[in-house]
């Protein structure tokens, strides 16, 4: 064999194994590292600063109230706020009512903030963590102008009111 022909074979071999035997050549890559601080999320919840009570006209609920039309039931109770974030931002609420004994009745909330009554939509926000928000939830059974016997005999589980902190959007926008 010539050694032309042994400097090209050799030279083919190691190509070969260059080129990983499969006649492919590996790819490389690279990365940088990104400054930065770690990331962790914020909370909106409502806990019980002093536990809530009902009254029906004016008297401590005990048992398990009879109401008739005309009555008033009305709880008070406390929370404090915990709304935690950058651009937290949330509405309180008393979701409706809508079911029997319910129907016909009619349900207010009022909320104050360290004193000063939550108007309308005011949303609470990060400045707001820590305070002491009172809530009252006003349940009138309105005496009527004409008889209605529907909702007699009906039953309601007081339980399952609540007061609800639901977050809102409050993205920042661009300029």
């Amino acid at each position: 064999m010539q050694k032309s022909t042994k400097g090209a074979i050799a030279a083919g071999a190691a190509a070969a194994l260059l080129l990983g035997g499969a006649g492919t050549l590996a790819y490389w890559n690279a990365e940088g590292d990104i400054a930065g601080a770690e990331l962790t999320t914020g909370t909106l919840k409502l806990n019980e600063e002093e536990a809530g009570k009902w009254t029906l006209n004016g008297q401590e609920v005990t048992g398990t109230p009879v109401v008739v039309p005309g009555d008033e039931l009305v709880w008070t109770g406390s929370y404090e706020i915990e709304a935690t974030g950058d651009n937290i931002q949330g509405d309180l609420t008393v979701p409706a009512l809508n079911s029997e004994p319910w129907t016909g009745a009619t349900v207010t909330s009022s909320f104050t903030l360290d004193g000063t009554t939550v108007q309308g939509t005011q949303a609470i926000d990060g400045d707001d963590n820590g305070k002491v928000v009172e809530a009252e939830i006003q349940v009138d059974f309105p005496f009527g102008t004409s008889p209605d016997n529907s909702s007699q005999g009906q039953r309601a589980d007081l339980s399952a009111v609540k007061i609800t902190l639901e977050q809102t959007d409050a993205t920042p926008t661009g300029p």
